[in-house]
């Protein structure tokens, strides 16, 4: 019917509240909420505090205003995250930022582990801190998001292929060692049990057996074989030290509050304001200037039907003007 919802103004007030805080423009900010609601965030999100959180991720990863809207929203998706928990998953990602992994390995890891959340039987917020530490230490290792995530997400398939798990306990016979990642139902047992099965692997001396029996459990994939062989050099207490190092840090308003005391911060935000200061000036005045801008139309109109009318007056006085210019 030709009218916007009560929510467009609350959310158009938000971006306004955060171009005078933050660093960038009113605008840059109504941009960044736009994209939000075209990646499909409802309104009761964004104004529940997901607009904020973006604005701060934004602030804190560096990237322009729409690009981190865009990336949170396909991280949703990734991570199959709710809307209500989109706050805590705004804050893992910068957490897991400031340990080395940039934000295009991020999207790309959690997106070629997307499909692994049904086997570990876990999803949202959940799924993605536990999975956060697996793609920093991967990352420490030079191993792109991508490469790391779809390595992940075969070793855990793996871990389910009974006959080559059997096949591979064969080869144990006599070590004392014999290996399950599953259940009793026969689902995966999770990243605990799947840290504590290849930690047995570490006591067998030989390196030729205990090659032979990674081959034949997660094949010869090298990348698989490379997160594999990292999670039993890192263990379950690689794993641990990675995730205690993330929950030290500064949650997200912290690192905002302390950023916005820096003066570059302070000036940019200040050059919002003021470009909203215009804006609002120029709104006071916008019927007058309407007015003039119809005016001014309406007569270049009726000069250019007289020209048409008198060319040959018309072409004398540009004549003149010229030779007078």
């Amino acid at each position: 019917g030709g009218k916007v919802p009560e929510q467009y103004r609350q959310i158009n007030d938000l971006a306004t509240r955060l171009g005078d805080k933050l660093p960038g423009t009113t605008a840059d900010y109504q941009n960044m909420m736009q994209m939000l609601i075209r990646q499909g965030m409802s309104a009761k999100a964004i104004l529940g505090g997901l607009g904020e959180a973006t604005a701060y991720l934004a602030v804190q990863l560096d990237m322009p205003k729409t690009a981190a809207a865009e990336f949170a929203a396909k991280l949703q998706d990734a991570t199959r995250t709710t809307e209500g928990d989109m706050l805590k998953l705004m804050d893992t990602i910068q957490r897991t930022y400031y340990l080395g992994v940039d934000s295009g390995n991020m999207l790309a890891g959690f997106a070629k582990l997307s499909p692994a959340l049904s086997i570990l039987r876990t999803e949202g917020l959940a799924a993605a801190q536990a999975l956060a530490p697996l793609l920093v230490m991967a990352d420490q290792t030079s191993m792109s998001g991508e490469t790391a995530g779809n390595a992940y997400r075969k070793s855990f398939q793996a871990g389910l292929n009974a006959k080559n798990v059997a096949d591979g306990n064969k080869m144990l016979k006599g070590s004392g060692i014999k290996l399950d990642f599953v259940d009793k139902n026969g689902n995966f047992a999770g990243l605990d049990n799947l840290f504590a099965q290849l930690e047995k692997l570490k006591s067998i001396k030989s390196d030729t057996l205990r090659q032979s029996v990674l081959s034949n459990i997660f094949g010869d994939d090298a990348e698989t074989l490379q997160v594999v062989t990292l999670m039993i050099e890192k263990g379950k207490a690689g794993y641990e030290d990675v995730a205690g190092k993330m929950q030290a840090q500064a949650d997200l308003q912290a690192r905002v509050n302390a950023q916005l005391g820096t003066l570059k911060s302070l000036w940019d935000a200040t050059s919002g304001t003021f470009i909203n200061l215009l804006a609002a000036l120029g709104e006071t005045i916008a019927p007058q200037v309407k007015a003039l801008t119809e005016w001014l139309g309406s007569a270049a109109g009726a000069v250019r039907a007289w020209a048409t009318e008198n060319p040959r007056l018309s072409g004398t006085l540009m004549q003149i003007a010229g030779v007078v210019a």
